[in-house]
């Protein structure tokens, strides 16, 4: 959590960002399906990090009555992280739910 400069903080690092996490699980949903070695491993991780975005996302909106910019990768907390009121990558979830990745 090191600042970039005195006046910058490590914004996109450190917190959790639902946009990044939808791509990981993008990648990981592929290689979870195509023969390889580490097909079996990416179904695992995929299906974990997958359940626990779902799990924290929900107990957050249901703590606070909101969706989050990004949330604590410590706690999973969203209060205080980022703005509220703020569904623009946290609804990425819905997606994720659904399981609806664009497959190139």
């Amino acid at each position: 959590m090191i600042r970039n400069t005195e006046h910058d903080p490590p914004y996109w690092r450190g917190t959790i960002w639902m946009n990044m996490n939808y791509l990981v699980l993008s990648s990981l949903n592929h290689y979870s399906k195509v023969d390889g070695p580490y097909r079996g491993r990416a179904k695992t991780v995929y299906s974990d990090l997958r359940d626990n975005l779902i799990r924290n996302v929900v107990r957050n909106y249901n703590q606070t009555g909101f969706f989050w910019e990004q949330y604590d990768q410590k706690n999973g907390k969203g209060k205080g992280k980022g703005a509220r009121l703020f569904t623009g990558w946290t609804s990425l979830v819905l997606l994720i739910m659904a399981e609806a990745y664009n497959e190139c």
